[in-house]
């Protein structure tokens, strides 16, 4: 249905049109895909990119690298133009043209605009996979892919596991932290186990959590990806897990969307949280406090997991939640998504600071639900405070009083 309501007007158009217009429509539909794509089998989706190359692009406003950068080259259409031309072999792989693909934050702002429901990010993985086919890879990316094959994490401190050794190895629920949390964010996993304890879940985690992948993903590096994707699948059905629940957003969305389908349910944290709320697990006091909400892309978009954590703070007593201009679907990215703190860490900060500066409008303190959206947000501006959505459930099941800090 919703594909149907965006294509109304298109419909509408078309009905109206005159005869011949009409049979030229029906006539370049049915023979235009010998003369507009690709011989040759390819990585990207060739039709669906030429699709989004000829769309009318209202997709363009919603962009925020367009809106940093403000270069048409990086709009979403026009990104598949020049993949539309590379693949075609009508355009030199220069590195100019090759950047344009990088410079993405796979937001999927895009994709609420488009009458295809088309994600620019989505599409332009498989462009990524023929430029790493074909050697053309930005050097830098390739010592990032290099690292983390070396470190099995994007994170230079290593570490692959929360170390519980008391753990027994099987159990219905797996806990998966993500490399975000064991690196960088530590108290999100000291957070979710105490919540996981407290309402009396038993629970493992993997011995070795490798990354889930995504940075290889979205940088388009699908061999090395897979043996990612291989390890952590191994891992997982020795756990015997019929639910999964992952602190990040992006490795939620990479075990459930991307991942080959398990014998298991892939939940974020917030989901698996708010169960326990509503089903009397969790007793949560007065948190003192005022917040405003920052909704992560591959959360509120990709997962389209937005009303969950709502429903879980307004469930803690005293605490006043407040929401942003761009809040839900229409959230605005932290900077972080698709790689692009790896592939073009300057754009990637400026886009934090956009963002900072529109949750800044409503409080200096921000609670979100994706350790890589907190550091890109502190990052960005270290006078705001930003928890995670587990620290704020922390606090009212400790009755820490005043505040959440």
């Amino acid at each position: 249905m919703e594909k149907i309501r965006k294509n109304t007007w298109l419909v509408k158009l078309i009905v109206k049109a005159t005869l011949s217009t009409k049979n030229q429509l029906v006539k370049s539909l049915l023979y235009s895909e010998k003369k507009y794509l690709p011989k040759n089998k390819l990585e990207a989706n060739a039709k669906n990119v030429l699709k989004c190359a000829l769309c009318p692009n209202m997709c363009r406003f919603a962009c925020p690298v367009l809106k940093a950068e403000k270069s048409e080259a990086l709009s979403p259409s026009g990104k598949t133009r020049v993949a539309h031309l590379l693949e075609m072999d009508k355009l030199d792989y220069s590195r100019d043209a090759v950047n344009v693909f990088y410079d993405d934050v796979d937001c999927d702002a895009c994709k609420q605009w488009c009458p295809f429901g088309f994600s620019v990010g989505e599409l332009s993985v498989g462009v990524k996979r023929d430029i790493a086919k074909r050697g053309l890879a930005p050097k830098a990316l390739l010592a990032v892919k290099e690292k983390i094959l070396e470190y099995h994490t994007v994170y230079p401190e290593r570490i692959t596991s929360l170390d519980i050794s008391q753990k027994k190895k099987k159990s219905d629920l797996l806990y998966f932290a993500g490399c975000t949390t064991l690196n960088k964010r530590k108290e999100i996993a000291a957070a979710t186990t105490k919540i996981l304890e407290t309402a009396g879940v038993d629970f493992t985690v993997l011995p070795e959590e490798w990354c889930c992948g995504y940075p290889l993903h979205a940088l388009g590096f699908q061999k090395e990806f897979q043996t990612f994707a291989d390890h952590n699948l191994k891992s997982i059905k020795e756990t015997e897990c019929k639910t999964i629940v992952c602190s990040c957003p992006s490795c939620a969305y990479m075990l459930k969307k991307i991942y080959p389908p398990g014998k298991y349910e892939v939940k974020h944290a917030a989901q698996f949280f708010w169960e326990l709320i509503k089903n009397n697990k969790l007793s949560l006091k007065e948190v003192d406090g005022e917040f405003v909400f920052h909704d992560p892309c591959a959360l509120s978009r990709k997962l389209e997991v937005y009303e969950e954590p709502r429903q879980i703070l307004r469930s803690i007593p005293k605490i006043t939640i407040k929401e942003a201009y761009f809040n839900k679907k229409n959230t605005q990215c932290c900077g972080r998504g698709g790689g692009l703190g790896i592939a073009n860490p300057a754009l990637s900060l400026r886009l934090a600071k956009d963002r900072v500066s529109q949750l800044k409008e409503i409080s200096t303190s921000v609670v979100t639900a994706c350790p890589s959206c907190e550091l890109a947000l502190k990052e960005a501006d270290e006078t705001i405070e930003v928890l995670d959505l587990s620290e704020i459930i922390l606090a009212a099941l400790n009755n820490e009083g005043q505040k959440a800090r």
